[in-house]
């Protein structure tokens, strides 16, 4: 073989096909064929519903009629110019029009690929491709704004101006490795550990968060035995929300465990929620200072306060909030959004969002005597 990408038997590359929408049911698929002989393959399965061939049609000018086997499915077909240039086809979003569409490109020698394999192809540099395919896994509209701009070619600007000339411009190269801390989480984001005692309200903590009943809600202690996980979002951040069981001596082997699960769940959490009930006095232990990556939540504040929370924590980073009535929830995710993001890049700031991309920009940096 020649490359990564495979080669009939008579040495040329055959095309290539793939479906670019997100997998799931949908109202539209869009299957793309690119390579060598691709308008070739497409024409001999596409069936016009009138008129000449899709090779004889000019670029970009949609064609009606059917692709697959038997009846085969109602498609739109389009001649494409430009790299990499073959044909695209559109047809109905279930997941059996689609098969029946790749069949029939397959039977005429279209190789099946992933998508990314269609974006290396047409994308101007891999670090644009690469942007592209996480962008279709972004949870959010900001990371997503972010992500859109690298695959618009932000990122590859930056590092080009930086070694203009083969210069490096150390302070807009460590700028850059400092952004990188946000571009790895972009797809998968940060996540957030809820801790504390039993009935410290920190499953009711996790509900009012998200706005739904992930957990479950019970006066009795200990009623959470193992870590509940659920995706939010704070300030368009994307967060794994994670509810732990109560912290306590545990005698019941199950609810050790969980409380041993609660204890690995804080040390590789980004940032701690630590919940310490408001109503009932503080027990020992409870007003110990915030260790750095830890918030102070102050709960239940729809009842009596046990405790004034500025006396018990000082300048800790704390948030009094109820997650009955919702007082200080704003506040809370805010504080959250600031504590993960402290400087988050400005619009159309180059990102870097592999850790990769990260490591070969510190191998940039000049030895330093």
């Amino acid at each position: 073989m020649s490359d990564d990408r495979g080669e009939d038997d008579m040495g040329t590359t055959p095309p290539r096909v793939t479906v670019l929408t997100p997998s799931g049911r949908g109202a539209v698929a869009v299957v793309r064929v690119w390579g060598p002989g691709a308008l070739t393959t497409v024409d001999a399965a596409f069936r016009p519903m009138r008129g000449r061939s899709l090779a004889e049609t000019p670029p970009r000018r949609p064609r009606f009629g059917r692709l697959g086997a038997g009846l085969g499915d109602e498609v739109v077909a389009v001649v494409l110019d430009g790299e990499p240039g073959g044909a695209e086809v559109q047809c109905h979003g279930g997941s059996a029009a689609i098969d029946l569409v790749l069949h029939a490109l397959v039977d005429r020698g279209a190789v099946p690929a992933a998508a990314s394999e269609f974006l290396r192809a047409s994308a101007p540099s891999d670090t644009t491709a690469a942007a592209w395919e996480d962008l279709a896994r972004a949870r959010t509209l900001r990371t997503a704004e972010i992500l859109l701009e690298q695959a618009q070619g932000a990122l590859d600007r930056e590092i080009a101006a930086i070694v203009m000339e083969d210069e490096i411009n150390i302070t807009s190269l460590d700028a850059l490795i400092e952004r990188g801390n946000i571009g790895v989480r972009l797809v998968d984001g940060w996540r957030v550990a809820i801790v504390g005692r039993p009935n410290a309200g920190k499953s009711r903590l996790l509900n009012a968060l998200l706005g739904y009943a992930r957990a479950i809600v019970a006066a009795t202690p200990g009623t959470t035995r193992d870590a509940v996980t659920a995706r939010a979002a704070f300030d368009g951040w994307p967060v794994d929300l994670v509810d732990t069981a109560g912290l306590r001596d545990a005698e019941d082997a199950v609810e050790r465990s969980g409380v041993e699960r609660a204890l690995r769940e804080r040390a590789r959490a980004d940032l701690t929620l630590r919940v310490v009930d408001r109503s009932r006095p503080l027990e020992p232990g409870d007003d110990a200072p915030a260790t750095p990556g830890e918030l102070i939540v102050a709960s239940k504040a729809d009842l009596p306060a046990a405790w004034d929370p500025a006396a018990a924590f000082g300048s800790s980073p704390l948030a009094v909030v109820s997650a009955e009535t919702g007082a200080g929830l704003d506040e809370l995710g805010a504080a959250i959004a600031r504590t993960l993001v402290p400087n988050p890049p400005p619009p159309g700031a180059a990102v870097p969002f592999r850790r990769e991309q990260v490591r070969r920009l510190i191998r940039m940096r000049p030895a330093r005597g």
